[in-house]
Order: C-alpha cells, then sequence, then structure tokens
C-alpha cells in the first residue's frame, strides 16, 4: 500500500514541456545589436553590407558656376539696415506711451511723453519775466527819449549864441576902426573929445556884450554836456534792460526746448519691434546697473530696410560682390524663395569664426511674415544663373554618384536604403557633372542610397548594414 502510494507521487519527467529562459533571449539580442545587425536578421534574412551616399539637391545654378565650384550658400538673420532706440535725453518720467509692438508709425509720430508739469511751471515763471522786461524796456526807452529831448532843447541855443557873439564881434571890430579915426582927428581938433569917449563907449559896450555872450555859450554847453550825460545813461539803462529781455527771453527757448525734448517722436516711417518700458516708470539716459531706470522707451525699426545679414567664410568671400544676385530663404516660411542682390560686404570679420558679414536686400518679400531676427539662408548666384532661380522658379536638381545608379532590363535603378533595408527604385537620369548624376525622378533629396555593394544585392527588398 505503501508503495503504491509513492509511485504515484513520483513526477513522470517524459511529460515536462522544455522552456527556454528569457534570459536566453536577451543575451542573443544584445549579441545581435553589438555585431550592429538588425532584428531582421534574427527571422533569418541574409544581410549584406553596403556603403551610402545621400541624394543631394543642387542649385540649377551651381552646374553652370565658371570655375566648376558648387553653390556658395550662408546662414544668418533678418537684420533692419535702419533701426532707432528711442530714449530720452533727460531723466524723466514716462507719463504717455502711443505705441505697442507691432505699430506702424510715421516720421515724426509722437510716440511717447515724459512728464513735464513742472518744466511748464518753470516755462510760465519765465514768460512773466519776459513780459517784466519788456515793459521795463519801454519805460526805459521812453525816459531816454525824454533825455534826447532835453538834449536836442539844450543845443539848439547854441547856434543862435554863436551867431550872436559873431556878430558882436563884427560891430566891435567896426567901433575898435572909429575909436582910432576919431582918436586921429581928435588931435587935429578935427573932433571933439567927447565924440572919441563915444567911441569908446561903444568899443567898451561891445567887448561887454562879446564877453556876455561867450558866457552864455559855456553855460549851455554845460547844460548841453549834462544832458549828453543823462541821454547816454538813459540809451545805456535801455541796453541793459534789452539785454535781460533778450535773456529771460533765451532762457524761455531753452526751457521749451527741454520740454520739446519731452516729446519722443519717430525719427522715420517703421514699425515697433520692441517696447522697454511702460506708463510711470523712470527713463534715464544711461541706465545705472541696480536701478529701476528704464534705459529706452521703444525700438522702431525702418521695415523698408529689412535685409539678410549673414557670414560668410574667408575663403569663399571672393566669390561674393556687391550688387551680385541671391536667393533668400527664410527659415520660418518653408518651400518660398525671395529674390534678393547683396547689397554690402562689411568692412570687419570674425576672427573666433572665419567670416565676414555680408549684407543682401530683399528685392520682394511677405511684408508680414519676414521678421527681424528671424533665420535666413542666402544662395549666392553666378552672373550666368538662369532667371528664375532667386525666386524658386527654377527648381533644384537632386544628383548622386554615379556608382549609385544602375542598370537593369527595366532600365536605370539605384538602391535606397532605410531602417537597414535596402529596396530598389527606378529612377530616370539626367546629365552627369564629373563624378556626380542627376535624378530627374525616383527617388528625394535626403535619401541614402547604395555606392558600394550594390552588385551583391538581389530582389526587391535586402537587409543591409551600413558599413562604417
Amino acid at each position: 500500500m505503501a508503495s503504491v502510494g509513492l509511485a504515484a507521487l513520483r513526477i513522470d519527467r517524459s511529460r515536462r514541456r522544455r522552456r527556454v529562459s528569457p534570459w536566453v533571449w536577451v543575451i542573443l539580442i544584445a549579441v545581435c545589436a553589438v555585431a550592429g545587425l538588425s532584428p531582421r536578421l534574427m527571422r533569418g534574412l541574409q544581410v549584406v553590407e553596403v556603403g551610402v551616399a545621400t541624394a543631394a539637391r543642387m542649385s540649377a545654378a551651381a552646374g553652370d558656376a565658371q570655375d566648376g565650384s558648387p553653390e556658395l550658400t550662408a546662414a544668418g538673420y533678418v537684420v533692419a539696415d535702419r533701426q532707432s532706440v528711442l530714449a530720452a535725453r533727460f531723466t524723466g518720467r514716462l507719463a504717455k506711451l502711443n505705441v505697442a509692438e507691432a505699430d506702424f508709425v510715421k516720421k515724426d509720430d509722437i510716440v511717447a511723453e515724459l512728464d513735464h508739469a513742472e518744466l511748464d511751471a518753470t516755462i510760465a515763471q519765465a514768460q512773466a519775466e519776459v513780459g517784466e522786461a519788456v515793459a521795463e524796456v519801454e519805460r526805459l526807452t521812453k525816459l531816454a527819449a525824454q533825455a534826447e529831448a532835453e538834449l536836442a532843447a539844450a543845443e539848439s541855443p547854441l547856434e543862435t549864441l554863436a551867431a550872436e557873439n559873431k556878430q558882436y564881434e563884427i560891430l566891435l571890430a567896426d567901433a575898435q576902426r572909429r575909436l582910432e579915426r576919431d582918436e586921429k582927428l581928435a588931435t587935429s581938433r578935427a573932433v571933439g573929445l567927447s565924440e572919441v569917449d563915444d567911441r569908446r563907449t561903444e568899443v567898451r559896450s561891445m567887448e561887454a556884450k562879446i564877453a556876455w555872450t561867450q558866457q552864455r555859450r559855456r553855460e549851455t554847453e554845460q547844460k548841453i554836456n549834462v544832458a549828453h550825460t543823462q541821454a547816454a545813461a538813459a540809451r545805456a539803462a535801455v541796453h541793459s534792460a534789452e539785454a535781460r529781455q533778450q535773456t529771460a527771453a533765451a532762457r524761455v527757448k531753452v526751457l521749451e526746448s527741454q520740454r520739446e525734448e519731452c516729446f519722443i517722436h519717430s525719427p522715420f516711417d517703421g514699425m515697433v519691434t520692441e517696447k522697454a518700458a511702460e506708463v510711470g516708470e523712470i527713463i534715464a539716459p544711461i541706465s545705472i546697473g541696480g536701478s529701476m531706470a528704464r534705459g529706452s522707451i521703444v525700438t522702431i525699426a525702418d521695415w523698408a530696410s529689412l535685409q539678410a545679414e549673414v557670414d560668410v567664410a574667408e575663403a569663399q568671400l571672393g566669390r561674393v560682390k556687391p550688387g551680385q544676385r541671391a536667393a533668400i530663404t527664410v527659415d520660418a516660411i518653408p518651400g518660398k524663395v525671395f529674390p534678393g542682390k547683396v547689397r554690402r560686404i562689411l568692412p570687419r570679420a570674425d576672427r573666433s569664426k572665419a567670416t565676414v558679414k555680408v549684407r543682401v536686400d530683399f528685392l520682394a518679400r511677405d511684408e508680414q511674415a519676414v521678421l527681424p531676427e528671424m533665420g535666413v539662408r542666402v544662395r549666392f548666384l553666378p552672373d550666368n544663373a538662369p532667371a528664375g532661380i532667386e525666386t524658386g522658379a527654377v527648381p533644384d536638381r537632386i544628383v548622386v554618384p554615379q556608382a549609385a545608379v544602375q542598370s537593369g532590363p527595366e532600365g536605370s535603378f539605384v538602391w535606397v536604403v532605410s531602417d537597414d533595408v535596402a529596396r530598389k527604385h527606378t529612377v530616370d537620369v539626367g546629365a552627369s557633372s564629373g563624378e556626380q548624376i542627376e535624378i530627374t525622378s525616383g527617388i528625394n533629396a535626403g535619401d541614402q542610397v547604395v555606392v558600394n555593394g550594390a552588385e551583391r544585392l538581389t530582389g526587391e527588398t535586402v537587409v543591409v548594414r551600413v558599413a562604417e
């Protein structure tokens, strides 16, 4: 009974299913990965090692280059040839901001306004001082006119006194001549002594009149001197008052000019690309670190002056010249090509990158879509490039190494590798140039094509391993 029970408890190993440990599969997969093989190998497919190349996109102008060199391209950004950062000439509080980002402004538009209430009060006071100076000038001008009138009145008797003195001198000379005559006649008793005495009286009378006239002349000249002094003082007072008036008026102009600086005008037609301050903030000509003052208010870019600024290698700079045709592509607008023309080569190099910046004008562009600081690529076209390349009207070519093109009963074909699988693609070929041949249809730019080991590929689909 016990023996039967033990037999019943024995395990029948012939029935046990053999299972492979999961770790075995992990090890197998790791070995395949280290060997660089596709997991498809584990399904029993043959793996062929091949060499590949990338189907490249080549501009239609590249094959027409006179020196056979590939087309020159350069990357960069959209920049404004004319851009202005608007700020204040003196520190003040921003009272008004009349624009926002993306607003278009016209030349001389008032973009912002600083607080000028205190300046207005100062101007009003200065204008009052100008009014007082004008009134003072008017008062002193009247006094000067009165002094001039008194001077003229003092000078008027002078001519009369001179005439009288001249007349008395003539009469004196006549009286002296008659006195001499009568004195000679008196010696011969032709005339009496009384007549001689009369002649002497006439001479003394004329001499007295001349002395009196000269005294009056001296007094008149003294009055004239006083009047001259008073008139000169009046004129000097007028000049001084006029100078004070001009100073006050000049101060008003200076203050008004300072107030005008409170109004920030747009220097040209353009778009507001950046707003750096808000109403109520302090604006300063120089923003000092640690302070809350803003160094600028807004940035305005001349939208008509947008250009592509790209870095061209120093070694390729000889292939670029002002006026050269170019094709511009904007990263944000894929598939769109804009015509361009080289504007200038900037006269400085970046020694860290061995490049020189080149500015290229947009001959046509989307005014709303092309924005400053967008990434761009510029293709510099040779002089003999066909028309339409710079606008994208002439499509680019796809070229591969000639070793990639195979021939068969069905025509030309290439092996295109994707995800470690090579598939046969029938293609149409075009012109060849050197080691490259044009593919007009059948593959796309960027496809990986087999260039080494294609003779070992058979069938329509083959698992491959790309050689390092």
